[in-house]
């Protein structure tokens, strides 16, 4: 009885959706159709609705009704029936997106570290040498490292034989993203002989430890004819050689979650991302991005910088691992620095180590990577409005930092 039941029931759940379709159909398409094909449409409908009433009506009734259903509404559904991939699957399409945009903008937003400034908490993009191609992983390990950690290829070969060469201007130069998205690149000029051969990278890649091996040889300045400046090594490659090898390891990516500060003020400690748009003395090339940096002050706080440690409110600062591992320059945690006096900051000050008071509406953002991050000791307080959310969980790539935003 049970086995009987069921396959009813599907049927009857075809039929309602033929029905739904049907009136689908006379509703955007009565003003167009012939009087005469919109009626026998309406009357071949409300045959099956009245069946669909019935309880205990038969699964081969309902499938006769519909049969002489379908031949109608495909006479007179236009672009609704019989419907085509895209007017099938746009609607889905549309309120796909709709809720993708609705999650990023109000809940969970997804996240890229660019640069090294909150190391070893976060990566930037990192890279690896490889001394030479045959140091390099192979085609399978090749593919293996670009799903697990975004690890991008980068060689160069030899157009000619000669002495190795590298410039050390580069040049910003359009370039695409993902293969199709247009984008900015930054172009460095390496020599084979006298001929040029271009590195394209993106323009937050630190390429300072790649030079580092590559010219650890030892180099000396030679100038071109063109009156180009060079840094020459003591090496030469032969024409088709791989001279320059390295990968590029994407950076942390994670997801910032967007509705807690909705309800809860930010949080001594926390990884917070912001907006750079109103930070009153940044630089003008860095307004209109997302930084991510850790709260090392809120309103009310007095910080001041005893290097190697923070100190809050005249305490050691607790409240996330990056404050005790600096002041003990734990690992690869290199301790806080102070900065000089500078005039744009917005609190006059002697010296780069006196107390900084924290207003109201206002944020302290300091990099873990004290040294090599750009920060409030440079550009002040980050406004309560410009906080996008607090950084949650790193989802790619799938390193030792992978789970949960320390």
């Amino acid at each position: 009885m049970i086995a009987l039941f069921k396959p009813n029931r599907k049927v009857r759940r075809q039929a309602d959706d033929w029905v739904r379709l049907a009136r689908k159909i006379e509703d955007y398409r009565k003003d167009v159709l012939a009087a005469k094909d919109l009626a026998l449409l309406v009357q071949l409908r409300e045959e099956l609705e009245e069946k669909l009433k019935d309880p205990d009506v038969s699964a081969s009734s309902l499938e006769s009704s519909w049969g002489k259903l379908e031949p109608q509404m495909r006479k007179c559904g236009g672009s609704f029936y019989p419907r085509t991939f895209w007017a099938e699957n746009v609607e889905m399409l549309l309120v796909a997106a709709i809720i993708v945009i609705g999650i990023r903008s109000f809940f969970f937003q997804p996240f890229k570290i660019p640069t090294n400034s909150m190391y070893p908490s976060y990566n930037g993009m990192t890279s690896e040498y490889f001394e030479s191609a045959e140091d390099a992983p192979g085609l399978a390990a090749r593919a293996m490292r670009l799903l697990a950690f975004g690890a991008i290829r980068h060689e160069l070969k030899a157009p000619t034989s000669g002495a190795l060469g590298f410039s050390p201007e580069a040049r910003p130069v359009p370039g695409r993203k993902y293969f199709l998205l247009p984008t900015t690149k930054m172009r460095y000029t390496f020599y084979v002989g006298d001929q040029p051969v271009y590195l394209d990278v993106p323009p937050d890649f630190d390429i300072n430890p790649v030079l580092s091996e590559f010219l650890a040889d030892g180099h000396r300045t030679a100038q071109l004819s063109n009156g180009i400046r060079i840094l020459r090594i003591n090496r030469e490659a032969r024409v088709g050689e791989t001279f320059l090898s390295f990968d590029i390891l994407t950076g942390d990516q994670l997801f910032v979650d967007r509705m807690s500060y909705h309800f809860v003020r930010p949080k001594f400690g926390d990884p917070f991302v912001f907006r750079t748009d109103n930070i009153e003395h940044i630089d003008e090339a860095n307004r209109g991005k997302y930084y991510i940096k850790r709260i090392a002050g809120v309103p009310g706080d007095e910080i001041e910088i005893r290097s190697p440690a923070l100190y809050r409110n005249g305490e050691p600062a607790t409240g996330a691992r990056a404050f005790p591992a600096n002041a003990a320059q734990e690992g690869n945690f290199p301790g806080y620095i102070t900065v000089g006096p500078s005039r744009n900051f917005p609190i006059p000050r002697q010296s780069g180590n006196e107390p900084i008071f924290v207003p109201e509406k206002g944020y302290f953002a300091l990099g873990d990577n004290s040294p090599n991050s750009a920060d409030s000791r440079m550009w002040g307080f980050v406004p309560e409005g410009e906080i996008v959310g607090r950084a949650i969980v790193i989802y790619y790539p799938f390193t030792r930092r992978w789970g949960r935003a320390q």
